[in-house]
């Protein structure tokens, strides 16, 4: 995807990945899920923080999770580059999955399919389900 908008390669991935493929990483990124971020930040209209050790943050493994990554589910979305956490500027993680729920006809959000449920932060993903945003428990 040539138009990250409002992120950059280092937002989506780990350091270890970046150092390795530079932009190019981008690519191991499912383009939906990256669209479903990108209308998320549209939606809210506000900052979105993925990833921010590339500012001297201690987060590395909200975007992309290299397949041997010890963080999270053994299969989870992240490692197929289909999820995304974050924290949405002014709202509490529930607030912000609220929000989504409340208006989970609106355009923009169309391309989530899940939330994460009962965490600290704001998890999405694109893996298809039925009938709307599903909401789980990891």
């Amino acid at each position: 995807m040539d138009n990250l908008r409002y992120f950059k390669t280092q937002e989506l991935v780990d350091p270890k990945l970046y150092k390795i493929l530079g932009d190019e990483a981008i690519k191991l990124l499912n383009p939906e899920a990256l669209v479903a971020l990108i209308n998320l930040r549209e939606f809210f209209g506000v900052p979105i923080t993925v990833n921010n050790w590339h500012i001297g943050g201690s987060f590395q493994y909200r975007g992309y999770r290299p397949p041997n990554c010890k963080v999270g589910a053994k299969i989870s979305q992240h490692k197929f580059g289909n999820a995304f956490d974050c924290d949405i500027k002014g709202y509490t993680a529930e607030e912000a999955r609220q929000k989504i729920l409340a208006n989970q006809d609106d355009p923009l959000l169309m391309k989530i399919m899940r939330l994460e449920g009962n965490v600290k932060w704001v998890h999405i993903d694109c893996l298809p389900v039925k009938n709307g945003i599903h909401v789980f428990k990891a």
